[in-house]
């Protein structure tokens, strides 16, 4: 009999060895963890297959000998990545989650079983000179960058293909949460157009002053890493009748650059920091909301960060990285 499993793709970014190690705790899925690398962590999952997402092979060999009730599709090329490749960006962020979607549908088809699939997507969806506004999901969906067109055209793609959502046969049980920048202690991001914001944190944590690409005015949502994980975790265990959209936003605080600065210099007080703005990104991140509603998330599946600004530097990122 065909063992029942979940497939993590991107098991090596910062979400995905982040997610494992939560459910290294829980105990109750066998997971199958698929990446280009190998993770830094020494982490335990029932496989690791080194290989890409667009190997069709990998793909054909997982729908041939599993059952595959979970699939959480993390792996992607980042905002800034995808902007200097989108050739690379289309095959990986658009192919790549064909192959995985295609992948959950014929679950259905070869043994009568809707498959959850859980797609992170991004705030890079929303395009808009609206500050100080809380941007529902239903607005400014103009994508200014090639990896937020990416994110809501697959988002549209398995909202499509959901189970309520769709008039032919093939079903999948579709969630999706649009992230703000995600600040981790145990990962420093590359690729991403948040990316300075935990990369502030790790540079005067290694006593290091730092070069900052976007201004110091720059203001963006963010959550901390296990908040993130909680998300999807609490999304994916909620019911489906209870869910009324297949997309979510998701937020906890906006912070400027300068206020950063002020609340790290509270701990490493000789942290200095300089600019070299990158036209590009600070161009993408204007286009970007400084302000999320997650109004819906809060009502359907009882989504509440545990940080703020000030519980997440004093409670996580100090306590796990250490003054």
């Amino acid at each position: 009999m065909k063992e029942k499993v979940s497939i993590i793709t991107g098991a090596s970014g910062e979400i995905g060895q982040n997610l494992i190690a939560r459910f290294e705790k829980i105990k109750t899925k066998k997971i199958i963890a698929l990446d280009l690398n190998e993770p830094n962590e020494k982490l335990n999952f029932y496989k690791f297959i080194k290989g890409s997402i667009l190997d069709l092979e990998i793909i054909n060999e997982l729908a041939e000998n599993y059952i595959i009730e979970e699939i959480f599709h993390l792996a992607a090329i980042l905002s800034t990545k995808a902007e200097k490749n989108p050739e690379l960006a289309m095959q990986v962020n658009v192919n790549g989650t064909l192959h995985l979607l295609n992948l959950a549908l014929l679950q259905n088809m070869k043994h009568e079983i809707i498959t959850k699939f859980f797609f992170p997507s991004s705030i890079a969806v929303y395009n808009t000179n609206a500050k100080n506004k809380a941007i529902h999901e239903n607005s400014f969906c103009n994508p200014k960058t090639t990896y937020g067109q990416h994110k809501l055209f697959c988002e549209n793609l398995g909202t499509a293909f959901d189970l309520y959502g769709n008039e032919q046969n093939l079903k999948i049980d579709f969630r999706c949460i649009r992230f703000p920048g995600i600040i981790s202690t145990n990962t420093i991001p590359t690729g991403g157009t948040s990316d300075y914001a935990p990369q502030m944190i790790h540079n005067a944590f290694n006593k290091k002053n730092y070069t900052c690409f976007v201004n110091k005015n720059t203001c963006l949502p963010f959550i901390v890493m296990p908040d993130a994980i909680d998300s999807i975790i609490q999304l994916m265990n909620k019911n489906k009748k209870s869910l009324k959209k297949t997309v979510y936003n998701i937020t906890s605080f906006s912070p400027t650059v300068l206020n950063l600065l002020d609340i790290i210099k509270t701990q490493y007080p000789d942290f200095k920091i300089t600019y070299d703005i990158d036209k590009m990104r600070q161009s993408i991140v204007n286009s970007w909301p400084d302000n999320i509603d997650d109004s819906n998330a809060k009502n359907d599946w009882d989504w509440k960060p545990k940080y703020n600004l000030i519980t997440a530097f004093n409670n996580y990122i100090i306590p796990q990285l250490g003054k």
